[in-house]
């Protein structure tokens, strides 16, 4: 019974779902050709039985000036651009590189209000330690690889200092093998190759720098299978010094096109010139070179030169044109200044009457360009140089040299050491200080003469001065960073005995020395080094003398004493205030060369 049922209702759904089917299905209207006209029925189309809505009212739109009363239009933001957010840089093993912050303005919609708003920076190592405060700041690496450095951007408003906005910038900085090359020649209007452009010391060529290196300067390495130079023009800075005849993106080779010898330096006016380069070799090495122009010497028949002296060359003395030529000389004491032997970094050992030869060494120990003439500092005059010539003959022949030091009120180097600033007492040693490899800028062609000196900076001042010895030890000083400038420098200084921590386990390297520091460290320095000289008189002349601390007393006499350290006035020593830049360059100057 209940299939039937089943298949009765079964039945019945199907019949359904067929009439369904059978239905028309109603669709728009189709469009009649001319055919169907005369044959088809008109179609009538259903006329609703329901009232038509009508039609809605057209809504008026808003006028968009037009605003609701007491509303007012939302007010733009104050935001802080920086000109780029990411930037990458090269850099040399142990050499510096200058960073300088990007552009910074800050906008109101399309309007630059940065007049409203003061900008200060704030850089951070790859380990967030601080480096600088500066718009710029340096980096330096004992280690190759890639670093990072992060500078962040804070502009306060002038009328409102709790309004600050921040940005950063991060530095990617990759840092190759090094070298760093030099050279010194006269203003002239020829162009002289790389093959013959020589540096300080008139010893070494620039060509010989880079395939050879200096074997007393480790920051001067030969480049092993050096192949070919990529110079940087973009990287150039004290470009109206000279012209150095390269583009960018030319391979210059030791052998083949674009030789490297042909490359040539034209001096215009003096000052520095620097340029960054690539050298490929066995691996690719980042490197420097620096030219020190100088002003062409009257021919007056004396030598001129500044307060870094300068050193003898074989040339001034041996012409091999001559009938008899001479061979060696015997220095005599000059009448202000010294001779030192084998000068590197501000220090050399004092020449004693020793026999030097012109041409080559092989019938003595030295040659004539291992000797310097150093001025007093802050001499300036003329001085006599007594020499003792002997020719190839062996003629003797008893002359005098005349040396002209003068003085300098403006920086060769820095646009912020001058006159009006501290140029009248600094100039001299600042850039003693730079051409000796001892203290750098900080940054662009700023020297930051009033920026107080950090025990980082006076103890890798030091170091330098020492000539970088290798440093195989560790240190229990937590505060250092491995990687930093500093951090084989203070580790010596402190094996060395010259420097100590604020306590057993921090250094605090950030820390601004004081005048009574730097005489203790000096002092310790110059034991260490074996040159230490008794301490005479004493602090009697200066009111203040009772402020100087029980363990600087002894050193602070003896820097008194040896003129390296002066007073603030004729009256007060001021031991305990903070030594800038400028004070640290003098006194080292005078503590290296003397008075």
């Amino acid at each position: 019974m209940k299939n039937f049922l089943y298949k009765a209702l079964s039945l019945l759904l199907a019949l359904a779902l067929a009439v369904s089917l059978a239905v028309p299905v109603l669709a728009a209207p189709v469009a009649l050709t001319e055919e169907d006209t005369t044959t088809s029925e008109p179609i009538t189309p259903e006329v609703p039985t329901e009232e038509p809505e009508e039609p809605a009212e057209p809504e008026t739109p808003e006028d968009p000036t037009e605003e609701e009363p007491g509303e007012e239009e939302e007010a733009a933001e104050d935001t802080l651009v920086l000109e780029e957010t990411n930037c990458t840089a090269r850099i040399g093993q142990y050499q510096t590189l200058s960073l300088t912050a990007p552009a910074a303005a800050v906008k109101n919609g399309e309007t630059d209000v940065s007049a409203q708003y003061t900008f200060t920076y704030a850089w951070m190592d790859q380990d967030r330690k601080p480096l600088s405060e500066e718009i710029s700041a340096q980096v330096t690496s004992a280690f190759q690889g890639q670093i990072t450095a992060l500078c962040t951007v804070t502009a306060r408003n002038n009328d409102d200092p709790d309004k600050t906005l921040s940005a950063s910038c991060s530095y990617i900085i990759d840092v190759l093998p090094g070298t760093v090359l030099g050279a010194q020649v006269e203003v002239s209007a020829e162009g002289i190759t790389l093959d013959q452009l020589l540096d300080l010391e008139g010893k070494h060529s620039v060509l010989d720098q880079l395939t050879q290196g200096v074997d007393e300067d480790p920051m001067t390495p030969a480049i092993p299978g050096l192949t070919h130079v990529e110079f940087l023009p973009d990287t150039i800075t004290g470009g109206d010094a000279g012209t150095l005849n390269v583009t960018a993106g030319t391979a210059y080779r030791l052998e083949g096109e674009n030789p490297l010898s042909a490359v040539t330096f034209t001096p215009a006016a003096p000052g520095t010139y620097e340029i960054h380069f690539l050298a490929y070799g066995d691996d690719t090495c980042y490197g420097q070179l620096e030219i020190v122009v100088t002003e062409a010497a009257p021919d007056d028949g004396a030598i001129h030169c500044g307060s870094a002296g300068f050193t003898f060359n074989g040339s001034d003395f041996f012409h091999s044109d001559d009938a008899d030529p001479v061979e060696s000389i015997v220095f005599g004491a000059p009448s202000a200044g010294r001779l030192l032997r084998g000068f590197v970094k501000g220090s050399g050992i004092p020449d004693q009457g020793a026999r030097y030869y012109t041409d080559s060494a092989v019938h003595g120990d030295y040659h004539v360009s291992t000797l310097s003439y150093l001025p007093a500092a802050g001499y300036s005059g003329q001085v006599t140089l007594p020499v003792t010539l002997t020719t190839r003959s062996g003629q003797v022949l008893e002359e005098t040299i005349l040396i002209d030091v003068t003085s300098k009120t403006v920086s060769d180097y820095f646009t912020d050491v001058t006159e009006t600033t501290v140029g009248s007492w600094a100039a001299n040693a600042v850039d003693f200080a730079y051409e000796c490899g001892l203290i750098n800028g900080i940054g662009g062609d700023r020297f930051g003469p009033d920026a107080s000196m950090t025990r980082a900076m006076l103890v890798t001042v030091l170091y330098r001065a020492a000539g970088s010895p290798e440093v195989t030890i560790t240190t229990n000083f937590t505060d250092l960073d491995v990687g930093s400038y500093y951090y084989e420098a203070v580790v010596w200084a402190n094996v060395m005995g010259i420097v100590n921590g604020i306590t057993d386990t921090t250094f605090s390297p950030d820390g601004p020395v004081t005048r009574q520091q730097i005489a203790a460290i000096l002092y310790r320095y110059a034991d260490a080094m074996g040159a230490l000289s008794q301490a005479e008189g004493n602090l009697n002349a200066f009111t203040d003398k009772d402020s100087v601390e029980s363990y600087a007393v002894v050193p602070m006499t003896w820097a008194v004493g040896r003129g390296i350290i002066t007073g603030t006035t004729d009256t007060t020593l001021s031991p305990q205030s903070h030594a800038t830049r400028a004070q640290v360059a003098v006194m080292l100057h005078r503590y290296l060369i003397g008075q």
